[in-house]
């Protein structure tokens, strides 16, 4: 496969997942990973499909790829943090949200920074509320 047939692939993936078609964009991602298996962006969709499904643990294992495959990849930092979140496994959601935002501080994404900073406030104050 080319270039241009991966940009399909990824116009088709992210097509369906604005429609909410999780099974069908997961369908295509998986023929995307089986030609290119190392295709961190594969990982990182699969994971997003996956989360929007309530599989949390599958889509954990996702992002965990795709941060093996590029360990400079912010958004699945980010979303591996938010997964975490939804777990209560708040630790590990400020880690890996504190790594996003090192990351895109680094990249000068402000609005992402700002994300991650708003979403770090959120779960400390969570965090502190539960262990009251």
């Amino acid at each position: 496969m080319d270039d241009g047939i991966v940009k399909e692939y990824y116009a088709i993936i992210k097509n369906k997942i604005v429609q909410a078609d999780f099974i069908s964009a997961l369908r295509s991602i998986d023929k995307l990973l089986y030609n290119f298996p190392n295709d961190e962006n594969g990982y990182y969709y699969r994971g997003v499909c996956l989360f929007a499904q309530e599989k949390y643990e599958e889509s954990i294992k996702n992002y965990q790829t795709v941060i093996k495959i590029n360990p400079k990849f912010p958004k699945a930092y980010f979303n591996l943090g938010v997964c975490y979140y939804v777990l209560n496994e708040y630790d590990d959601a400020l880690i890996n949200i504190a790594k996003a935002l090192v990351i895109f501080s680094n990249q000068k994404e402000l609005s992402s920074k700002q994300r991650c900073i708003e979403a770090i406030r959120l779960i400390d104050v969570e965090r502190k509320g539960v262990k009251k």
